[in-house]
C-alpha cells in the first residue's frame, strides 16, 4: 500500500507541475493596458486643407489610440468568456498586429493575432491570419476570429469621402474626396 501512495503521489505532483507550467508558460509576456488618447480629427482636417492635399496619413500611435477605443467599447456591448486587461496594436505595412492580454479567472493569458489589412469600396477588411499563444500556433478559427469588416465613413464627417488606402510602412494613407468648400465650413462650425 505505501508504493501505491507513493506512486499517486508522485503523479499528482507531475500533474500539478505541469499545470504550473503550463499557467506559467501562458502568461502575458508584457503588461499592457487599454487606456487611449483621442485623435484630434478636426486638426488633422485642418491640416489636411492648410496642405490642400484630399489625404491624410494615421500613425501606428493613433491607430493604437483608435483601436483600444473601438476594443473598450467593444467589451462594453457583448459579454465576453474572459475579461481583457490590456492590448497594443502594430502596423507592418499592410498587416496588423494585435497583442491582447487577458484572463479567465485567476488564469492570465498573453495572445497576439496577426491580420491581413485590405481596402475595398469605403470599408476596411481585417482577415485573421495567425494566433499565438507565446511560441504555440493556432487557427484563428478556433477561437472565433473572423473577418472584421469597417465602415469608415462613420468615423469621418460627412463632409469627406474615402476614396483610397494604403498601407505604406508604420502608416495608414487615407486618400479623400472631398469638396474644399464644404471642409472649410466645416471647420469654422468646429
Amino acid at each position: 500500500m505505501g508504493k501505491r501512495r507513493l506512486v499517486i503521489g508522485f503523479v499528482l505532483l507531475m500533474f500539478v507541475l505541469l499545470i504550473t507550467a503550463i499557467v506559467l508558460y501562458i502568461r502575458p509576456a508584457k503588461s499592457l493596458d487599454l487606456h487611449y488618447s483621442a485623435v484630434s480629427w478636426k486638426d488633422k482636417l485642418r491640416g489636411m486643407a492648410e496642405s490642400r492635399r484630399p489625404e491624410l496619413t494615421l500613425t501606428e500611435q493613433e491607430l493604437n489610440h483608435l483601436s483600444k477605443k473601438e476594443l473598450r467599447q467593444y467589451i462594453a456591448e457583448h459579454e465576453l468568456p474572459v475579461r481583457i486587461t490590456g492590448a497594443d496594436f502594430q502596423l507592418n505595412g499592410d498587416r496588423l498586429t494585435a497583442d491582447v492580454n487577458a484572463s479567465w479567472g485567476a488564469i492570465d493569458v498573453g495572445v497576439k493575432a496577426d491580420y491581413l489589412m485590405e481596402y475595398a469600396s469605403g470599408r476596411l477588411l481585417l482577415v485573421p491570419e495567425k494566433l499565438a499563444i507565446r511560441e504555440l500556433m493556432f487557427p484563428p478559427e478556433r477561437f472565433g476570429l473572423e473577418p472584421i469588416e469597417i465602415d469608415l465613413g462613420i468615423y469621418l464627417p460627412d463632409v469627406v469621402k474615402v476614396k483610397e488606402m494604403s498601407f505604406p510602412g508604420k502608416t495608414i494613407k487615407v486618400e479623400f474626396t472631398l469638396d474644399w468648400l464644404e471642409v472649410a465650413r466645416y471647420l469654422d462650425l468646429l
